[in-house]
């Protein structure tokens, strides 16, 4: 399991203590997997990742990962004194950018290079650049939002390209957003409703129930 960086831009956040309740991390994250798994989420993906407690050499904490699209829920559970933390992040975590604009560099440069000995070196650059449009009207216009997308978002001016004229924030990116946080939160509600009530703790109230919306608005 990676150690993995915080998302870059988190949009919403919910996090609750539950006196008196004690259980194991691992079962809970299990079965919000299946709770999540029952709402046939689509295209949603689960995994395991380790955040550091602090900084270099810290200990790690594992949080359970839901990534649909762009978007990433990680959603921390452990016992804490005489009760149990649950809390959850929903945000776009994003890699260096370091790699990307390198790749991305040395892929302009050799098509430029390979076309130029057949179009000229003028021409060759200017096709480039048509080319890398239309890459980015492919993925932004033709095909599925994907995970994979973070890596052109980091690369400077190709990723504002691509997020302002491409993949730029709509009314419909916002509601499956919305959709993909509502049923990740109702399961993870549903199963500390199930492990309040198996020991008759008390339930969060409707407050205690909301999450804190952040950032869709700022995009």
């Amino acid at each position: 399991m990676p150690v993995t960086v915080p998302p870059a831009t988190v949009v919403a956040h919910w996090n609750t203590l539950i006196e008196g309740l004690q259980t194991s991390a691992l079962e809970f994250y299990s079965s919000v997997e299946q709770l999540v798994g029952r709402r046939e989420v689509p295209e949603a993906k689960t995994s395991r990742v380790d955040w550091s407690e602090g900084g270099l050499h810290s200990a790690k904490r594992e949080y359970l990962r839901l990534t649909r699209g762009r978007f990433s829920f990680d959603v921390c559970a452990a016992p804490f004194g005489t009760g149990f933390f649950v809390s959850w992040w929903l945000g776009e975590p994003r890699p260096s950018p370091l790699p990307p604009t390198i790749a991305a560099f040395v892929a302009f440069t050799l098509v430029v290079s390979v076309l130029a000995n057949l179009v000229g070196g003028a021409a060759a650059f200017f096709l480039t650049l048509l080319l890398v449009l239309v890459g980015l009207w492919v993925v932004g216009a033709v095909l599925p939002e994907s995970e994979w997308e973070v890596y052109i978002v980091v690369i400077p001016i190709i990723g504002w390209l691509f997020e302002r004229f491409f993949r730029p924030m709509t009314y419909y990116r916002i509601d499956t957003a919305l959709m993909f946080q509502e049923a990740v939160h109702q399961a993870v509600l549903e199963e500390i409703d199930r492990l309040t009530e198996a020991k008759g703790l008390r339930k969060l109230t409707d407050l205690e129930r909301k999450p804190i919306l952040k950032g869709f608005f700022r995009q």
